[in-house]
C-alpha cells in the first residue's frame, strides 16, 4: 500500500487510543425512550450497543437534548430523494460540512495503492445493524456479489463495465475494493449519496432471497407473488435510497433512524424512529440522534405542503416548497408560523439549461443543432436580464454552463460568453449557420419551415413554465418559431434514446460538483441530453444507438478517462480545466442565469442547523450537516 488517506491506519490507531483513554470517563447517555427496553433486557446497555470507537460528532452550536418529532413532507410516494437527504446518508466515508474533505464514517480509515486500483478500508470495530447484528466486511462483499449479477442492481460504480470491481475480505473489519483499472474518483463516489449502495444490504437478511445462498429462492419468489428472484430481492432488499427500500421495516439499516410506518403506494405518511444501535455520539459521549422520531406527510399537493409550513407544521424543509415564488409569503409568515428562513447556497450553476439535440434522427436538424453558430444565435436572442427581473425578482445574473464563482474552476469569460441580448449578432450567427429569414420566421436553406419543439416538465420546477413562455416570446421576436411541449417525466426520459426530439431543458447541475457532474461540459452520461448518443459511445452501455462523437468531444472523453484513473487530485483538476476549455470553445449548451441563493424553513426551536448550507444532490443537503445532532430546544 502507498498513499494513506484521511486518518489513515496510523491516525486510526491514534484515534482508537484516544477513545480508549477518554471513553471510560464519558457518562454515556441514551434517549429516555430507550430506558424501559434496557431495563427489561430487551436492549443491552448503551455502552454495549456502541462500537469500540464511535464516531464523535461536534455539534454545530451546542450539545443537545433528547426528544421530539421532526415533521416534514414528501411530494407523493416516490419522493425518495428527501429521505436520502435526511435519513440515509451513512456510507463508508462522507464529506465534511464544508464539502472540502472526505472524512471517516463507517470506515475509520483507508489506504490507497500507488496505482489507485486497490482501496483498503478498516471498519469500526463493533458496528451493528439496527437489529443488533454485527455489520462486517461480509456485508460489503455480499453487496458487491449481488451487484455482479447482470440482472440486478443499478448503474453505480459497482456495475461499471469499463472498470469492474471486486471485494477482497481480509477480516471482519478489513476489506479491499480492487478495480481492474486505476480509479481516481472512487472516494468521491463513496462520499456522495451514491456511496449508500455498498453499505445498504445486510447479508444475513438479504441472502434468503438470493439463489446462491437459498436454492429455493426462485420458487419462494413465485410463491410470494414475484415472477423472478430479482423482483423479490428488490422488494425486500432494495439498495441505497430507492423508494421501495422504505416500504420494508424488516430490512436492517445503519442509519440514525429506522422505518416505523413504511412508505407504500397508498401511504399518507411515513415515520421513522431512532436506531438504538446508531454508532455516533456527541462530544460528551451521548448517543445520537437527539431527535426521537421523523414524521413525513405524503402529499401530491404542493399547496398543502406549503400551507403546512406556513402554519408551523413543518420543523425543517427546503425541498419542493422553498421556491422563488413562495419566498415572499414565507418571509412574511415567519412570526405567525414560528419559523425562520436560513440560507442555502446552491451547487447548480444555472436556473435553466437549453439543450439542442445534436444527435437528432432528422439529418437537417442534426446538422443545424451541431452548428455552434446556431447556438450562439439562440443565446444572443435571450434577454436574460428580463427573465431575471420578471421571474426571479432580480436575483441572479446572466450565466452560461460554467462552474459557479465559488468554484476553483470558475472562468468568468466562459460564464459570460454570448450572454448579451443582441438581435443583430443573433441574425449574423443564424446566417452563418445557413438559416434564411423568410417572412416572420427563419427557415432551412432549402426553404423548409423550421419550428423547434422544446420539451419541459412543469411539475419539476414551477418557475420553468413562466421562464419558457417568456423565452418563447423572445426567440419568436427574433424569428425562431418555438413550440413548448410540457410532458410527463417518464416520457421525457423515454424520448432520449430515440433521438427524435429537438430540445429539452433541465437545471444547471455541475456548478460546484464540477468533476462529479460534468454532463453539460462533455457528453459524459445519460443526462447529457444534448449528445445522448455520443454519451452512449463513451459509456458503452447502449451500443445499438451509439454514435461516434465529434473530434472535440472525443478529446474531452479521453481527458475524462485519464482524470478518472488519476490518483493525484492536482492532476485531476488540471485535466478538468482542459475539459472545460474545450467546452468553452465549442459551446454545446445554453444557460440562462446563475441562481440566487436558496433558503430553508426551520422552526425557531430547532437547533444546531448550520447556516448557510451548500446545497446539492451528490452532497445531499442537509445530510452532510448532521441532522442527527439537531435538537428541539427546551421551552
Amino acid at each position: 500500500m502507498g498513499k494513506n488517506f484521511a486518518l489513515g491506519l496510523t491516525g486510526a490507531v491514534a484515534i482508537a487510543a484516544m477513545m480508549a483513554a477518554v471513553g471510560p470517563a464519558w457518562a454515556q447517555q441514551q434517549s429516555p425512550v430507550l430506558d424501559a427496553a434496557v431495563a427489561s433486557g430487551e436492549l443491552p446497555p448503551v455502552a454495549e450497543r456502541l462500537p469500540a470507537n464511535p464516531l464523535v460528532i461536534t455539534p454545530v452550536e451546542s450539545v443537545g437534548t433528547y426528544g421530539g418529532t421532526w415533521h416534514s413532507a414528501l411530494r407523493g410516494g416516490l419522493d425518495n430523494a428527501w429521505i436520502g437527504r435526511t435519513v440515509a446518508y451513512d456510507g463508508l466515508v462522507r464529506y465534511d460540512r464544508e464539502w472540502k474533505e472526505i472524512i471517516p464514517n463507517l470506515a475509520e480509515s483507508w489506504e490507497v495503492s500507488e496505482d489507485a486500483r486497490t482501496y483498503t478500508f478498516k471498519l469500526r470495530e463493533g458496528l451493528k445493524w439496527n437489529n443488533g447484528k454485527p455489520f462486517t466486511s461480509a456485508d460489503i462483499a455480499f453487496a458487491a456479489e449481488l451487484f455482479s449479477e447482470p440482472t440486478y442492481g443499478a448503474g453505480t460504480f459497482m456495475k461499471n463495465p469499463n472498470n469492474p470491481v471486486k471485494v477482497e475480505v481480509v477480516d471482519e473489519t478489513t476489506f479491499s475494493l480492487v478495480f481492474e483499472k486505476p480509479n481516481g474518483v472512487i472516494m468521491d463516489d463513496l462520499a456522495s449519496i451514491n456511496g449508500l449502495t455498498l453499505v445498504s444490504l445486510n447479508k444475513e437478511y438479504c441472502s434468503q432471497f438470493y439463489p446462491k445462498y437459498n436454492p429455493n429462492a426462485a420458487a419462494e419468489a413465485k410463491a410470494a407473488g414475484f415472477e423472478t428472484w430479482e423482483l423479490w430481492m428488490t422488494d425486500r432488499c432494495s439498495w441505497a435510497t430507492e423508494t421501495i427500500r422504505w416500504a420494508n421495516p424488516e430490512l436492517p439499516m445503519m442509519n440514525a433512524w429506522m422505518i416505523e410506518e413504511p412508505l407504500k403506494g397508498d401511504s399518507t405518511r411515513t415515520t421513522f424512529v431512532r436506531n438504538p444501535y446508531y454508532w455516533k455520539v456527541d462530544t460528551e459521549g451521548n448517543q445520537l440522534p437527539y431527535i426521537d422520531r421523523l414524521e413525513m406527510r405524503v402529499s401530491d399537493s404542493l399547496e398543502e405542503i406549503t400551507l403546512m409550513a406556513l402554519n408551523g407544521e413543518i420543523d425543517y424543509q427546503d425541498r419542493h416548497i422553498a421556491t422563488v415564488a413562495n419566498q415572499p409569503i414565507f418571509f412574511d409568515g415567519q412570526e405567525a408560523g414560528d419559523y425562520r428562513l436560513g440560507e442555502n447556497i446552491p451547487s447548480n450553476m444555472n436556473t435553466l439549461m437549453l439543450q439542442f439535440n445534436m444527435n437528432h434522427v432528422d439529418e437537417k436538424r442534426r446538422e443545424l443543432f451541431q452548428s455552434k453558430d446556431f447556438r450562439v444565435g439562440i443565446s444572443h436572442l435571450i434577454d436574460r436580464q428580463e427573465i431575471i427581473d420578471v421571474i426571479f425578482t432580480g436575483q441572479g445574473e446572466p450565466y452560461q454552463a460554467a462552474p459557479r464563482p465559488e468554484s476553483p474552476f470558475y472562468d468568468e469569460e466562459m460564464a459570460k460568453q454570448y450572454t448579451e441580448f443582441d438581435p443583430d449578432a443573433a441574425a449574423a450567427a443564424f446566417e452563418a449557420a445557413g438559416l434564411i429569414k423568410s417572412g416572420e420566421f427563419y427557415t432551412f436553406a432549402d426553404g423548409t419551415p423550421l419550428k423547434i419543439t422544446i420539451d419541459m416538465i412543469s411539475s419539476f420546477r414551477s418557475e420553468w413554465v413562466d421562464m419558457m413562455e417568456l423565452l418563447q416570446l423572445q426567440l419568436e421576436a427574433g424569428g425562431v418559431d418555438i413550440e413548448l411541449n410540457n410532458i410527463d417525466r417518464t416520457l421525457y426520459y423515454e424520448k432520449r434514446p430515440t433521438g427524435d426530439y429537438d430540445a429539452q431543458i433541465w437545471q444547471g447541475d455541475g456548478g460546484l460538483d464540477v468533476i462529479q457532474e460534468p454532463r453539460y461540459y462533455l457528453p459524459a452520461n445519460d443526462e447529457s441530453v444534448w449528445a445522448y448518443r455520443w454519451a452512449q459511445w463513451f459509456q458503452g452501455s447502449r451500443p445499438e444507438i451509439a454514435e461516434e462523437p465529434a473530434d472535440w468531444a472525443k478529446e474531452q472523453m479521453d481527458l475524462l478517462n485519464k482524470l478518472r484513473s488519476e490518483g493525484n487530485p492536482e492532476v485531476r483538476n488540471d485535466l478538468m480545466k482542459q475539459i472545460l476549455a474545450i467546452s468553452k470553445e465549442n459551446f454545446p449548451v445554453i444557460g440562462v442565469s446563475l441562481p440566487g441563493n436558496g433558503y430553508y424553513i426551520a422552526k425557531n426551536n430547532m437547533r444546531n442547523i448550520a447556516e448557510p448550507m451548500l446545497h446539492a444532490y451528490l452532497f445531499p443537503t442537509p445530510a452532510p450537516y448532521d441532522p442527527f445532532q439537531w435538537y428541539f430546544a427546551q421551552e
